[in-house]
């Protein structure tokens, strides 16, 4: 069964945007449009937690060996951010690729081109909508969300002394069940591992669970989320200050510079405030905490990137390459105590209650799983999602 998610309703025709919604889209086609063949843009424009803050989301598609994201600020203050994220042109013409590909299929398909002089856009869409949902794409895009829960699960192995941030690994992975069950059910959430809420009372709005309020307990949702805003600038000044963009060696991949770049960044800080305080005036506390904890961890991963780069190694921007808490001791300890009040507020978490609330990501995963089941799609049996144990060989930690 398919179903069309009201909350993901795209409202098509770029010329039926906002003047200044208008003048950024203009703005990046005039900028990027002899590089890129084609470009996309995520529809609706504006998010339903997040109504009056919000950037302008385009897929870029270009000669280029792999993804990379892009920010720019807009310099007028009533202009409009840009957030690109470049693909490989090769994708277009790869459609039933592009539709197993977890998040990246459903940034395309909920999108629509504003740039594709060639077409290729317009062909590679009509394949996609051909392919989408049969079997075998469905189920490796649902293995793409699904590895994302059984990796960050695997972390909390190396962050049993940082529980805080053993139960932010939780967030990720909940927001990978919500995926699924998004996907199930016929919709796209393309931004779902900043902003999962929304996602998920769609879900009880189609299935009838009752899913949120246990997810909010499991996550720690229940703090004020203005008490982060200082913790989070007080971080974000350290981690500027004394840790500028590095020599980067050959070894480090393209991507994580880029992250490197956007996240530093003092504008995406603040931008990243502006958006929460706007899900708070609309009734959203809880997203906005959501929203504001995947911004203090990638601003924590700041020094520890920096440090890989002074070793000449190579390293993914947020999955760690080593337990946090020793590597932020030795590197920048003065934000751990403000990481640790954005994580939890002054709440306590001990490890009792991460393991209870791996018992509930597991849960919801099998929940919706089990949805799914009834309404006729077939899953395979799905695998422990337990945190690494030391005693396993290393190279065993990137293995379902």
């Amino acid at each position: 069964m398919v179903l069309a998610l009201d909350v993901l309703e795209p409202v098509r025709g770029a010329a039926g945007l906002a003047r200044v919604d208008r003048r950024a889209v203009e703005s990046a086609i005039a900028h990027d449009g002899a590089k890129a063949v084609a470009i996309q843009l995520r529809t609706p424009i504006t998010d339903r937690v997040s109504p009056r803050a919000y950037d302008v989301d385009l897929m870029m598609f270009a000669a280029l060996p792999a993804f990379l994201p892009e920010r720019r600020h807009a310099a007028d203050p009533q202009g409009r951010s840009l957030d690109i994220t470049w693909y490989p042109q090769s994708l277009l013409e790869q459609p039933e690729k592009l539709a197993q590909l977890g998040l990246a299929a459903h940034r395309f398909m909920a999108s629509e081109a504003v740039h594709d002089p060639q077409g290729l856009s317009a062909a590679c869409r009509a394949a996609m909508q051909a392919c989408f949902h049969r079997a075998d794409i469905r189920a490796a895009r649902w293995n793409v969300f699904l590895d994302v829960g059984w990796k960050t699960v695997r972390e909390i192995g190396i962050t049993w002394d940082f529980p805080e941030l053993a139960r932010f690994w939780l967030h990720m992975a909940s927001s990978s069940c919500i995926a699924l069950g998004i996907d199930g059910l016929g919709g796209f959430c393309p931004n779902v591992f900043t902003r999962p809420l929304p996602y998920l009372e769609e879900i009880e709005a189609q299935t009838g669970l009752a899913l949120r309020a246990e997810v909010i307990e499991t996550l720690g949702l229940d703090q004020a989320p203005e008490d982060t805003f200082a913790p989070l600038r007080r971080i974000h000044r350290v981690v500027s200050q004394r840790f500028a963009e590095p020599r980067w060696p050959d070894a480090m991949r393209k991507l994580t510079r880029a992250e490197y770049a956007y996240t530093i960044a003092a504008d995406e800080l603040e931008f990243r405030i502006a958006v929460a305080r706007d899900m708070l005036a609309h009734g959203q506390p809880e997203s906005a905490l959501h929203y504001l904890r995947f911004w203090a961890y990638s601003l924590a991963r700041i020094p520890m990137i920096h440090a890989r780069a002074a070793e000449g190694v190579d390293a993914a921007f947020l999955q760690p390459e080593t337990a946090v808490l020793p590597d932020l001791r030795q590197h920048c300890p003065e934000i751990v105590d403000d990481l640790r009040r954005v994580l939890a507020g002054g709440a306590e978490v001990d490890a009792a209650q991460v393991r209870r609330g791996i018992d509930s990501v597991v849960r919801l995963r099998d929940t919706l799983a089990g949805e799914l089941r009834s309404r006729g799609f077939a899953m395979r049996p799905l695998p422990e999602w337990a945190p690494f144990r030391p005693q396993q060989r290393q190279s065993d930690r990137g293995q379902p």
